[in-house]
């Protein structure tokens, strides 16, 4: 024992410090019947008529000593689960679980919303139904990623490739738009064209999970498509999967509220449009392989996995007699990874100022991601978008403008918390 103090003194490792561990699962969420696509209140074609590429959740399980955090990744348009929150910790000992969905317009649209009441839908698919059976999937996923648990490390990379442009252009009449159509491919901005990738290694180093991150709507293929399939983060992940035979890739949105891909399948043909699709996922795939050999081994010193979560309440925008709550939870892992979560539509700004503000080494920025309760908000642009206007900025929004800046100073708070930096008295002059 005193030897472990020694070493925890000279090396400044932290007392009660623990090895990670990480386990990981994936199950296929493709509904079993066709119903209503998620997405497009346009759609051309009506409920889903097929199955162009599978529906995945990937599991990931972090363990530091006692603590223990989930990220599961799914090929869905958004999710809320309480159910899934409550099992996962209740039933796996897992207090945080990170459900984190790619936003695909083509996968199930299932979930109640504000402004249409759940029920039978056409044909034999029926929405609670999947989503009770979404959530025994999960759950047996993160279920089985405890079971075989491995000791790990972590590693960072970062990479950069445009595959998005800002779709609220201002117009004539000083007011901004979505152009929601940009065949010509223009690069309209401001975005954040950066993807991180953090990647579980055993301690054989053979890489086990890559997890990426990137942030740009999952919407190459357009409302005349009707087939399921998780668009091009589904390309890209099976891509890095087949050059990395053995590592489990996943993808998590970040803040693409406003940013729409630059390769878009708008012909009405479907195979034409799933090359489209095919095009954009595998260059994304290719960028990401090609920086897998910068990621770098974050701190070998393992702090206990740290949390806190909270349940926000907001305003309607529209009508002031509603109430919206959002639940966030910000996650610190080995005091160098800070992971900032936001469900529902988070704008491009959002992710920067996290990476730009969070003052730790490694900031993460999980937009479309359910965490702690609360509801699917929709869009949270941020004021500048919001005073502008236009799709997601006041068209199809529901929470009070200033809410997206509320939440992500909630995240600065909660992640000086977690640092310790918060003191009960001032400090010295």
């Amino acid at each position: 024992m005193k030897n472990w103090l020694f070493a925890c003194f000279v090396f400044g490792l932290p007392l009660g410090a623990a090895d990670l561990e990480a386990g990981l699962a994936k199950v296929d969420i493709t509904p079993a019947s066709f119903g209503p696509m998620y997405g497009y209140a346009n759609r051309k074609c009506g409920p889903a008529n097929g199955t162009h590429d599978p529906l995945f959740a990937r599991a990931l399980v972090l363990a530091s000593g006692d603590s223990r955090l989930a990220i599961v990744t799914l090929d869905l348009g958004s999710i809320v689960s309480e159910n899934l929150e409550r099992d996962v910790a209740g039933k796996l000992g897992i207090p945080v679980l990170l459900l984190a969905a790619s936003h695909t317009h083509s996968g199930p649209s299932f979930l109640p919303s504000r402004d249409k009441a759940p029920g039978i839908t056409p044909g034999s698919f029926e929405p609670s139904a999947y989503q009770a059976e979404l959530e025994k999937k999960v759950f047996g996923a993160v279920q089985q990623a405890t079971s075989s648990m491995f000791p790990a490390r972590l590693g960072i990379g970062h990479g950069s490739l445009q595959l998005g442009y800002n779709r609220l252009v201002l117009r004539d009449d000083g007011r901004a738009r979505a152009l929601f159509d940009n065949l010509e491919r223009v690069p309209y901005g401001p975005l954040d064209p950066e993807f991180t990738l953090l990647r579980i290694e055993d301690m054989n180093g053979a890489t086990k999970a890559l997890v990426v991150h990137y942030a740009c709507h999952a919407v190459v293929l357009g409302p005349t498509s009707c087939k399921w399939s998780a668009d091009y983060p589904g390309v890209m992940v099976a891509k890095v999967e087949a050059a990395m035979p053995g590592t489990q890739c996943m993808f998590v949105q970040g803040g693409a509220g406003d940013i729409n891909p630059l390769f878009e399948g708008r012909t009405g043909k479907e195979d034409a449009d799933f090359t489209t699709m095919q095009t954009m996922g595998e260059l994304l795939g290719a960028q990401v392989l090609r920086s897998v050999n910068e990621i770098k081994a974050t701190s070998p010193a393992r702090y206990q996995i740290q949390s806190t979560s909270e349940v926000l309440k907001f305003s309607d925008r529209w009508d002031k007699e509603q109430s919206i709550e959002v639940g966030i939870t910000t996650v610190l892992i080995n005091r160098e990874i800070a992971i900032a979560t936001v469900p529902g539509e988070a704008m491009h700004k959002f992710q920067t100022f996290w990476k730009q503000q969070a003052d730790v080494p490694y900031p993460l920025f999980y937009g479309y991601t359910y965490s702690a309760g609360g509801v699917w908000p929709g869009y949270i642009p941020d004021i500048r978008a919001a005073a502008y206007g236009g799709y997601g900025a006041d068209v199809t929004t529901h929470i009070e403008v200033g809410a997206g800046e509320t939440i992500m100073q909630h995240h600065l708070v909660n992640l000086y918390k977690l640092l310790g930096m918060w003191r009960d008295k001032p400090g010295l002059p």
